[in-house]
């Protein structure tokens, strides 16, 4: 009660960062840009007329707009806004005061003046765009949520008062807060579902109401305790790590399933014992492995650690902490529970036991056809591997009618882009304002237009250009001949961080940043233009310090690609500790090697099966090996503790009856885990659609490995122990 009374305060955040350590290299690039130019977060709220020129109503429209959110006197007002780009916001730092310049002088100058025309507008000026640069300090979900609702408030005013315009919201907030609620209707539908499927395959299993009900509420137990340590450690977790949760309730069913199981199998054999005779008998037989199962599947989630996401270590070592508690409810709490003085302790498991011997009796028809055809198909699905892309772009992640999308088309629609990645050049003392590197600048850009899918490039070059063509006299030649004087002066009026909404150059003009608009792509669309863009500055003189790309997009597109090549290491040190457990309680070094190919090769296998059918994957990969080899190995703990105890294995028919014996919990394990991780298929969010598929795919694949292929190799490895 004293631990699970924390159980509701545990704190989720959408905060990106949570899934990328302080070391990682993409994320102290982004926060180095921040340090200089001080942008946490942008929101594009886009105004499209439908008409071309600038239409009277669409100047009105951003102006009202504008003028809200320059006013903190307004309701409407945001008030961790720290920058705001616009063309009202812009005018006065081109030479035009606001309030002196009419709607109808908008319409000329958007036109004329490259300032506002590269920025705000779009081609034929029949949509403009305003850009809110957000420094939200408080990322829990409270607050994300009450920011998603201002935004939103605001959006929909502007609707109901221009409803002849489409308006479109993108941003940071907007994008984590679709995630939020993705997850969200996750933990209200698809987990309650999970366990309903638990239920109908116990019930189906056992035969039993109350047995049924009772590893349930064990499981529940497990979650509860598991959900207030987290609540009282006070750490935030990142909203994907409430599958935690669901995962230590399942592995908790696994556990009982086997004891259950061997109860019934015990009461056929001995009908006379009593209840209380049989579940003590069952349990103590079964402590080993039960115990040895736990273990290693703590073992595989604690190796998440090596990942370098925060959130997946805070879930792998969430899962780790729940499989303690699950072992000490399942030994301590378990028998207690399913005794009952008022019933008869029954546990009608005919149909399961039908089911198994099935598999026995087809494993013992033909052991070496069957396993070279396990193997084989194993095999052929892991090449998928080989054609393995990464893609973890968060966009990618929701069902393409959903709202965000339609934000997201719109807006590109109208511009030829969504969102940015930015480039950031570093140069010496006085480096930067001389015609040259302007002129170089200007190449710089122009050649980056040309790379595909680059819609535009948001750079200084128009405000200084606009500045040269407004001067007396203006200055008509190219930037490399512009006099110094002149350009020093157009380089600090246009485009400088502390005073006004562009914010290119830092404040003592040693940096320079340039943001690169893309529409929607994959992750692999960003590294591969990353990778051009770096080469291309590395051979006009930068070095890779000196020339870096950066961004939120820029950081996922590499998530899942570095979080796979750490959990390698993370993965291998599991199968290791895995292995030498399994070795030390069964006391075989045979059967510790033994168990690491049945367990590591069906995730393998489930991982290139997913890449054949959609050839991209995304944040689940990077922690699937891991999460499904602490999954998976249950299974094979408990056939190899069978076979270890077993009498006559080396005879095929030894060995039939020793299946026929274990696979019912073996069998039952597989539906209960398999069909309620299934479940997370129907999920509205990409990543648990692909992590209930890896590892549905997975524990399937596991079980017919283990019942086919991991007999055949124990009686052939039995000699040599």
């Amino acid at each position: 009660m004293i631990i699970g009374s924390a159980a509701l305060d545990v704190k989720n955040s959408n905060d990106p960062m949570l899934f990328f350590s302080d070391n990682n290299i993409h994320r102290q690039k982004l926060e180095d840009y921040r340090e200089v130019f001080g942008k946490s977060a942008a929101t594009l709220i886009a105004l499209d007329a439908g008409e071309s020129g600038a239409p009277l109503h669409l100047l009105e429209a951003e102006r009202y707009l504008s003028e809200i959110l320059l006013d903190p006197e307004h309701p409407l007002y945001i008030d961790y806004l720290t920058a705001l780009g616009s063309a009202t916001a812009t005018l006065p730092a081109i030479g035009y005061p606001t309030e002196f310049t009419p709607l109808e002088d908008v319409q000329f100058l958007a036109k004329e003046h490259p300032a506002l025309s590269a920025y705000f507008f779009n081609a034929d000026q029949s949509a403009t765009m305003i850009i809110l640069s957000l420094d939200h300090t408080d990322q829990s979900d409270p607050a994300l949520i009450t920011a998603y609702n201002e935004q939103m408030d605001l959006v929909m005013h502007m609707r109901d008062k221009y409803p002849t315009l489409q308006i479109s919201i993108v941003g940071n907030i907007t994008t984590f807060e679709a995630m939020r609620e993705a997850f969200e209707l996750d933990s209200r539908y698809l987990f309650p579902a999970t366990a309903f499927v638990n239920f109908l395959v116990l019930l189906f299993a056992f035969g039993n109401l109350r047995v049924t009900l009772s590893v349930l509420v064990i499981a529940a137990l497990s979650v509860l305790l598991t959900q207030g340590v987290a609540g009282w450690s006070g750490y935030v977790f990142a909203a994907g790590s409430a599958s935690s949760f669901s995962i230590v309730f399942t592995l908790t069913v696994a556990s009982l399933i086997h004891v259950v199981h061997a109860m019934g199998q015990r009461q056929r054999r001995l009908p006379f014992q009593r209840s209380y005779t049989i579940i003590l008998s069952s349990f103590r037989k079964l402590t080993v492995p039960v115990t040895l199962a736990h273990l290693t599947t703590a073992v595989g989630f604690v190796s998440l650690n090596w990942a370098d996401a925060p959130a997946f270590k805070a879930m792998g070592n969430l899962v780790a902490i729940g499989l303690v508690f699950s072992l000490l409810l399942s030994l301590l709490v378990a028998p207690i529970a399913l005794k009952s003085k008022r019933t008869e302790l029954v546990i009608r498991d005919d149909r399961i036991r039908a089911t198994s011997r099935w598999f026995a009796n087809a494993w013992a028809a033909a052991p070496i056809r069957n396993a070279l055809i396990v193997s084989a198909l194993s095999l052929a699905a892991l090449t998928g591997l080989t054609r393995i892309v990464f893609d973890d772009q968060i966009t990618n992640n929701f069902p393409s009618g959903h709202p965000l999308l339609i934000n997201i088309d719109n807006i590109a629609d109208a511009f030829g882009w969504s969102h940015s990645v930015d480039l950031v050049l570093r140069y010496g003392e006085g480096e930067l304002i001389q015609p040259q590197a302007i002129s170089d600048v200007e190449t710089l850009v122009e050649w980056i237009k040309t790379q595909h899918p680059v819609g535009d490039v948001f750079s200084p070059i128009p405000l200084i250009q606009d500045c040269f063509d407004h001067r007396q006299p203006p200055f008509e030649g190219p930037l490399a001949e512009a006099p110094q004087k002149m350009l020093n002066y157009c380089v600090r009026t246009s485009g400088r961080s502390n005073d006004d909404s562009v914010g290119f150059f830092a404040n003592d003009f040693t940096q320079l940043h340039l943001k690169i608009m893309l529409p929607r792509i994959s992750a692999a669309g960003v590294r591969d233009l990353s990778a051009k863009v770096e080469a291309k500055t590395l051979e006009m003189g930068f070095t890779p310090q000196n020339a870096t790309m950066s961004g939120v997009g820029v950081m996922s597109a590499y998530l899942s690609e570095v979080n796979t090549h750490n959990m390698l290491i993370g993965s291998a040190l599991a199968m290791l500790v895995v292995s030498l457990l399994i070795g030390l309680f069964l006391r075989s070094p045979i059967l510790a090697v033994l168990s690491i190919l049945p367990n590591f090769l069906p995730a393998m296998s489930s991982l290139g099966l997913w890449v054949w059918i959609n050839g991209e994957v995304g944040m689940a990969a990077a922690i699937i090996a891991a999460v499904t080899f602490g999954i998976v190995v249950d299974d094979t703990i408990h056939i190899l503790y069978a076979l270890a105890r077993g009498k006559h294995t080396q005879s095929r028919a030894g060995i039939r009856k020793i299946l026929r014996n274990v696979t019912p919990g073996v069998l039952t394990t597989t539906l209960a885990l398999g069909l309620g991780f299934g479940i997370l298929m129907f999920s509205g969010f990409e990543v648990n659609r692909q992590l209930g598929f890896l590892t549905s795919m997975t524990i399937f694949i596991a079980f017919i490995f283990d019942i086919f292929v991991l007999p055949g190799l124990y009686s052939l490895l039995k000699g040599r122990r």
